[in-house]
């Protein structure tokens, strides 16, 4: 495992780093110290965990379109767009409680400019941050990465707690906007846009952002290693948000603390975090991933456990610390192996829908144990959470986290194809058919290869995938699906990796007449029949959308 200092060898990254922990500062100020304020404006268990919840919530609706335009245009352009609003909705808080409009409305309002922030400019940030160093040294990045990030989660209770303490909230929401200035201005003199802008090499086929939406969509959900990866994320995300979402009615109930001392109990959260990402690299040289997990499961279900036992100011203190190590071992682990199983061509699509896996059960958990506080007593509700950990425990064995060797996901060039000038770019739909001649005893096991090679196709923007055989002629098989059109079989074409070009490879060493399977491509001809029952298509789905 390459050193600590290993990442900060790369000028940028250091510039990134460096300024985004002023910034992530007021952004841990304002998410962990609003649910706080918010238990001072209302009782209502439901919004304090709203104030807690809402930033996420938020994000979940600006990411997928600000992944696939980062993959479509540039990721810079993405985080400085993100960092600038997040400055924005800063500063509208800081002029709301100026005027003494600060209510629980307003105040969600502020949070979820925060979530579209955070959600518009999550998977970028994930994506750059592994590009900026070389492949060896990205684990030990997103541990730096992790370490920076809970710093601000040290810094910003106690900041946050002595500001809101000494000075209220228009002057806390005042310093929240003034440290976040120094990455807005770093992203915008940065010029690093060669690094950061991401399109197929040798592209010559262009993708619109609905379509790279629609790419990135196929991708995740027809990759087994992503599907595996988001279960457990889901399954460990959810009961791990309860306590942190709790902990602002657990301080007014049982700690009785002011909102200094409040700061405090969570930067303990924040300290171990950041032991924990400076022990992470070590620790995944020495334990698998799925062991790392485990650890993290099983020591956050006893920390809720023993504060459902114990809940007094002393336990909280280890709880506090020991989830806040927890929560980064496992989150910072599911990262990196949703990263390593995407190749770069689609990966920060892929990660902006891996964060929607991971902050809609956050909220969703928050909320629902919010609920259950509603109707429960609140240490039932810890104790409820605490359980809870145990489906995810119990699904390691049939979702483990997959390791894949990240130069297989490099891209291939694809032969050059003959092509008639009658045929257009947006012509389609294309019928592409694949003839196989097989042995009889090869057939079974070929069968088992083409389940291999449909997951390639559909992933990559095949659809209605068949394998069907000759009645006449045993042996002869053929292959067919669909692509759009003819400049999405393109995209397709220059999509392929190194992995997926192995995978048709094994299907079409079973081939056994002259030379490889053999291609044939057909595109729908545009006639006025064609033409005509898309416009009743759309005249129909028009009607409906009308009814409803």
């Amino acid at each position: 495992m390459p050193p600590l200092s290993a990442p900060l060898r790369s000028r940028t990254f250091r510039w990134l780093e460096g300024t985004a922990v002023s910034a992530n500062t007021g952004v841990w100020m304002v998410t962990l110290v609003a649910g706080f304020i918010m238990e001072r404006l209302t009782t209502s268990p439901v919004l304090v965990t709203m104030a807690s919840s809402m930033s996420a919530f938020a994000g979940i609706f600006a990411v997928v379109v600000s992944g696939a335009a980062a993959d479509y245009r540039d990721r810079r352009a993405v985080l400085l767009l993100a960092k600038a609003l997040l400055l924005a909705s800063m500063l509208f808080l800081t002029l709301i409680a100026s005027a003494g409009l600060l209510t629980p409305a307003t105040l969600l309002l502020g949070l979820a400019g925060m979530g579209v922030a955070s959600g518009t400019s999550s998977p970028s940030w994930w994506a750059t941050v592994g590009s900026l160093v070389p492949p060896e040294v990205v684990p030990v990045a997103f541990s730096i990465d992790s370490f920076q990030w809970n710093i601000g989660q040290v810094v910003g209770p106690v900041l946050g707690g002595l500001v809101l303490h000494g000075a209220g909230t228009t002057t806390f929401f005042l310093v929240c906007a003034v440290v976040t200035i120094p990455l807005v201005a770093f992203l915008s003199v940065w010029r690093g846009r060669s690094d950061l802008r991401l399109s197929t090499p040798g592209g010559s086929a262009a993708e619109s952002l609905l379509g790279s939406i629609s790419s990135g969509w196929r991708y995740f959900t027809n990759t087994p290693g992503l599907r595996a990866i988001s279960a457990r994320t889901a399954l460990y995300v959810t009961p791990a948000a309860a306590l942190g979402q709790l902990l602002p009615l657990f301080a007014a109930r049982y700690l009785h603390t002011t909102a200094l001392g409040y700061g405090s109990y969570l930067a303990l959260a924040g300290a171990g975090a950041l032991l924990a990402a400076l022990a992470l690299p070590r620790l995944q040289g020495r334990l698998r991933l799925d062991a790392l997990v485990l650890g993290a499961s099983l020591a956050n279900a006893f920390a809720v456990a023993a504060l459902v036992i114990w809940p007094n100011r002393i336990a909280t203190a280890p709880v506090l610390f020991v989830t806040g190590a927890t929560w980064v071992w496992a989150t910072v682990v599911f990262i990196i192996a949703a990263r390593q199983v995407t190749p770069e061509w689609v990966q920060t699509r892929s990660l902006s829908l891996f964060y929607i896996v991971m902050q809609g059960p956050y909220v969703l958990g928050g909320l629902g144990f919010g609920i259950i506080d509603s109707f429960l007593p609140l240490r039932t509700t810890l104790a409820i959470s605490a359980a809870a950990f145990l489906p995810g425990i119990l699904a390691i064995p049939r979702f483990r986290l997959p390791g894949v060797d990240r130069s297989s996901l490099q891209l291939v060039a694809s032969p050059a194809l003959v092509v008639g000038e009658h045929v257009r770019a947006t012509d389609g739909p294309v019928l592409v058919t694949v003839e196989y001649l097989l042995d009889e005893e090869d057939v079974d096991d070929f069968l088992a290869a083409m389940a291999e090679l449909r997951i390639v196709r559909r992933r990559l923007g095949g659809t209605r995938w068949g394998v069907y055989e000759d009645v006449a002629h045993h042996g002869r098989f053929l292959e067919t699906f669909l692509v759009p059109s003819w400049q999405g079989y393109l995209l397709q074409r220059e999509h392929y990796t190194k992995a997926d070009v192995e995978v048709e490879n094994r299907a079409a060493a079973f081939h056994k007449g002259e030379g490889g399977p053999r291609y044939t491509r057909l595109v729908h001809p545009e006639t006025v029949e064609a033409a005509r029952a898309r416009s009743a298509w759309r005249r129909e789905m028009l009607r409906i959308l009308t009814d409803r």
